[in-house]
């Protein structure tokens, strides 16, 4: 007998129905013969009814009291799950800062990392076996809070991604390259481990970049106590991608462009030895160039050449576009001294190639630029160089190689000839101490390298599509993010990276820009529906002379005061580029708010250009507003600006 027949016979006495039908025989006695028997029919079948409604009524109590039993014990398992999922996620969570500020130069430093993401992985997969079990996936579809859930199960599920697919490989690439082995001695550059460590780096990233991706997609969270949550952990999904992607990319492009990949090919690259006294977008005027020569991971320097040397061309030695023309004028591509007008150093470097090569003949394989405050930088780690030219002599440092270059020796040297044959000097001589410097620290020689890059202070280009390819987008590659760069860090959906540029171009023909002093201040003051957000830029710039030192500026810092310039002033063309796919609807230049002297398109990118000239000690600013593209990514718009000088 079923639980619903028990509750049904316990409750309706069957002897009743018995009792009716012989109280029906009595009165009509027709009970037999299918005759209704008056009021004892009616009686028998108003009872049945009502006791199939009584078996109804009760059949649906029982389904209810089966239901709301399995309501509360799914959700005291929810309620039990989500308090695991929390614990597992804050151990997790606690392990998040050792990998993030892992240095694989420090001692046991592989180790730990191993040990670290271990653990991690321990607690993410707890975390991952409870989000991923069918009652989250049905939870996940239920009205008003299946976003919440659905957003913690995406956030496990990226960590689980990293955890399983991408740090195992990160230790394992770690473990291969044994920093104490890498060398630079007698010109030769040598990263042992690092062609075993190069593919698992490609895959750890590409799983990265995954997991990233399904990060910065969770977007159905409503609670704002989840909302607040999930961003400091998107944050630090787009700081780890961004940092994966960097070191994945300068694994490949090492080993091809130093020649150990085993095709045996000698590789030739064109030093540029930036001069920032003389402001250009990149940072400085062409001061001089050499050629490098790299076989098989050693490298040989050529002698420098200063770029003065370069006669201006009667055309452009490249086709220029129709924008570059108008921007920057055909000197873009008529003298070495104004390649890097533009802030595409790409182009800089094609156009420096182009010249090169009519010059010379060379073949030209890539194009690296340097300036003096690399050189300080890098000096810093391997020691100082002692530079003598026409009679005066210098010791270059990690302190002072800046200010000896772009300043001090105008004061010391009176010739043009005497000036550019000690920048050229200085150049190969500070540049043969690195590539020898068997006593320096490699590692810290590498930071050196990567500080500067950050900076703006060190650029390189590649002829090789392959590898351009991996330099385009980054800061060392210098080039500019379009509406052609893809998606930023591969996230589906999003705007390439949102890039605030403000660069210059001195106007004058001097060395009057060490004097410049500039702050760009970038302020985020709306975020709209569709992703786009619009920015309040300031650009502050200063003539730090004072009037009284003047009359006492040496011929060759003046300049030919082309333009209109007068002595003692700073006279330059600020540029301010709008992001990829951004805009720039409002623009005021000075105390008057003047317009721009020119509005132009770069690749796309909207561009205004405006000539100032500060007198000594005067301070001008241009006020702008900024707006990025729909689906940026938020709070990643940044500000590239050329390096400074100081």
């Amino acid at each position: 007998m079923t639980e619903i027949e028990e509750l049904t016979t316990d409750t309706i006495p069957t002897s009743r129905t018995g009792s009716g039908d012989a109280h029906s025989r009595e009165r009509g006695g027709r009970g037999d013969d299918g005759y209704s028997g008056g009021d004892g029919h009616h009686h028998d079948s108003s009872y049945r009814r009502h006791r199939e409604k009584r078996m109804l009524r009760d059949a649906w109590l029982v389904l209810v009291a089966v239901v709301l039993s399995a309501v509360i014990l799914v959700g005291v398992y929810v309620a039990v799950s989500a308090a695991l999922v929390a614990r597992e996620l804050r151990s997790a969570a606690a392990t998040v800062s050792d990998i993030r500020d892992f240095d694989v130069t420090e001692d046991g430093a592989v180790a730990k990392l191993d040990a670290t993401a271990r653990d991690f992985r321990q607690h993410v997969n707890a975390a991952y076996l409870h989000t991923s079990n069918p009652v989250w996936a049905a939870l996940a579809h239920v009205p008003r809070y299946g976003g919440d859930v659905q957003a913690i199960r995406s956030t496990v599920g990226a960590l689980h991604t990293l955890a399983n697919d991408a740090l195992p490989l990160m230790a394992d690439a770690a473990n291969d390259i044994n920093p104490d082995a890498i060398s630079m001695a007698d010109g030769t550059i040598s990263v042992p481990g690092l062609d075993t460590a190069v593919p698992k780096l490609a895959k750890a990233n590409a799983a990265v970049l995954r997991a990233n991706n399904e990060m910065q997609s969770t977007d159905g969270a409503t609670l704002g106590m989840l909302q607040r949550q999930l961003e400091p952990v998107k944050e630090q999904f787009l700081t780890l991608a961004s940092t994966s992607d960097g070191m994945a990319r300068a694994a490949r492009l090492l080993p091809s462009m130093l020649g150990t990949n085993g095709d045996g090919a000698p590789r030739n690259y064109l030093l540029l030895a930036q001069n920032n006294a003389e402001i250009r977008a990149t940072g400085g005027i062409a001061g001089s160039l050499g050629l490098l020569t790299v076989t098989g991971g050693h490298v040989e320097m050529h002698d420098f050449v200063p770029a003065a040397g370069f006669e201006k061309l009667d055309q452009p030695v490249v086709q220029l576009t129709d924008n570059e023309n108008t921007i920057y004028g055909e000197r873009l591509g008529e003298f070495m001294q104004d390649v890097n007008f533009t802030p595409d150093f790409a182009r800089a470097g094609q156009i420096a190639t182009a010249m090169w090569g009519a010059k010379y003949g060379d073949h030209v394989d890539g194009v690296i630029a340097i300036d003096p405050v690399f050189l300080q930088q890098v000096l810093a780690v391997t020691g100082s160089v002692t530079v003598t030219q026409g009679g005066y002599t210098a010791t270059l440092d990690g302190g002072n190689t800046a200010s000896v270059l772009l300043n001090e020796v105008y004061h010391q040297l009176q010739g043009n000839d005497d000036q550019d044959a000690f920048f050229s000097n200085a150049s190969k001589t500070a540049f043969d101490k690195i590539l020898h410097s068997s006593g320096a620290d490699p590692v810290k020689l590498g930071k050196a390298v990567m500080n500067a890059a950050k900076g703006g202070h060190f650029y390189v280009w590649s002829a090789n599509a392959d590898e351009q390819k991996l330099l385009a987008g980054t800061t060392v590659g210098g080039t500019l993010v379009t509406k052609d760069s893809g998606a930023y860090l591969g996230i589906g959906g999003a705007a390439p990276q949102q890039v605030i540029g403000v660069y210059y171009n001195d106007s004058m023909a001097s060395k009057m820009d060490w004097y410049l002093d500039r702050k760009v201040e970038d302020k985020l003051v709306e975020t709209y529906a569709d992703g786009s957000e619009k920015h309040e830029v300031t650009i502050t710039m200063r003539n730090t002379l004072d009037a009284s030192q003047v009359d006492s500026l040496p011929g060759y810092v003046v300049g030919t005061l082309e333009n209109g310039a007068v002595k003692g002033n700073v006279q330059f063309i600020n540029y301010l580029y709008a992001p990829a796919g951004g805009g720039i609807p409002d623009y005021a230049a000075g105390p008057n708010g003047e317009k721009g002297d020119v509005y132009a398109l770069h690749d796309g990118l909207t561009v205004i250009a405006k000539q100032i000239s500060l007198a000594p000690g005067e301070t001008y600013q241009v006020k702008a507003t900024v707006v990025t593209a729909p689906h940026a990514v938020g709070g990643k718009t940044v500000v590239r600006e050329t390096a400074h000088a100081r």
